[in-house]
């Protein structure tokens, strides 16, 4: 996530829980915020699990299994993989 935008999300509610700890953020000027990384593909690492965790939504009645699929996601971000969650809930 971009620094310059974590205040716009804070007023608009959508990072409630969101701090250095648990988020990666970096800034134009000052590049990564909360160095050093654990891991130097880290950023990548991160958006595999978000999509991963946004498309668990999709598993129903007590079903854990995610769907067997191969996907790949461009420019991929919460509101796009919930998106796919919904649009895959619709087809059963």
């Amino acid at each position: 996530m971009g620094y310059e935008k974590v205040e716009q999300m804070r007023n608009a509610g959508l990072i409630k829980g969101g701090s250095l700890e648990n988020a990666i953020v970096c800034s134009t000027s000052k590049g990564w915020l909360n160095q050093p990384l654990r891991l130097s593909d880290e950023p990548c690492h991160h958006k595999i699990f978000d999509l991963i965790g946004d498309i668990s939504l999709f598993s129903q009645f007590g079903n854990q299994r995610l769907p067997m699929a191969h996907i790949v996601a461009y420019k991929g971000g919460h509101a796009l993989h919930v998106d796919l969650a919904r649009r895959l809930m619709g087809m059963t």
